[in-house]
């Protein structure tokens, strides 16, 4: 009967046992479960924080271009060939040279100016070095008007180069009214004709106006300026004997913007 008991009391023992571990075990599980939802919780939270944005920026950008207008000589080049020095007899020698056209072409209406740049301007006679080298004056010019032509193999200057402009024409009209400037905010008038040219200033600026008293560049699709050039050569013996002088005179014109 003793032996009876302990058997049951030992199969008590072991049930009691076993529902213990399977409910420890459950435990154990649940919380696993309950640990690995709040990990993936807050991971979903840091990964919803890390892609929300609270402001955004929109660019807003574009190129405002202006008409495009070309310059162009109807010649390149003004060449006076070979002059021999035995025909250089006076004390000023002048060489005039056929016409050359500028001619200003826009692809819509705009003003402009063209612009003279003398690129041989270290070259480039004063008045007064004219009057003592050639012996002749020019009271109604300044020294910006003379250009320069290069410089012999002594260093002198080899003579003096004007350009001036006899006509004009202003969107297919003739134009009479020339504009000129030094800084393309004051313009005075000037007026032209076969007659009555008006030279050129290095580093200055010529426009046409819409009328006589017009102190304004008017706008352009297309203008043209027809410019003659003059050449003012020293007597033979100013020159170092022997030696071959070249007549070296360069100008560049632009269009500008007004």
């Amino acid at each position: 009967m003793a032996d009876k008991l302990s058997f049951l009391e030992e199969k008590e023992q072991f049930a009691a046992n076993l529902i213990k571990r399977n409910f420890t075990g459950g435990m154990n599980i649940m919380r696993k479960v309950l640990l690995s939802s709040a990990i993936i919780m807050a991971m979903g939270s840091v990964s919803f924080a890390g892609h929300a944005a609270e402001s955004a920026t929109l660019s807003v950008t574009g190129v405002i271009s202006p008409a495009a207008c070309d310059v162009e000589l109807s010649s390149a080049s003004v060449d006076y060939g070979t002059v021999q020095a035995s025909t250089l007899t006076s004390t000023m020698n002048q060489l005039e040279a056929p016409t050359v056209t500028v001619s200003v072409a826009c692809d819509a209406a705009t003003a402009v100016a063209v612009q003279t740049v003398d690129n041989r301007s270290n070259s480039a006679m004063t008045l007064s070095e004219i009057e003592s080298n050639l012996g002749v004056t020019f009271p109604q010019l300044i020294d910006t008007n003379v250009f320069g032509l290069g410089n012999d193999s002594a260093g002198n200057k080899v003579g003096a180069l004007m350009l001036a402009i006899s006509d004009a024409t202003l969107n297919g009209t003739a134009g009479s009214n020339l504009l000129s400037s030094s800084d393309k905010l004051t313009w005075s008038t000037k007026t032209i004709s076969p007659t009555a040219s008006y030279v050129l200033t290095k580093n200055g600026y010529f426009a046409l106006g819409n009328s006589a008293d017009s102190v304004t560049p008017a706008v352009v699709t297309n203008a043209s300026y027809t410019i003659k050039s003059n050449v003012l050569l020293k007597r033979s013996d100013k020159y170092p004997s022997g030696e071959q002088v070249n007549i070296d005179g360069n100008v560049t014109f632009s269009v500008v913007y007004l």
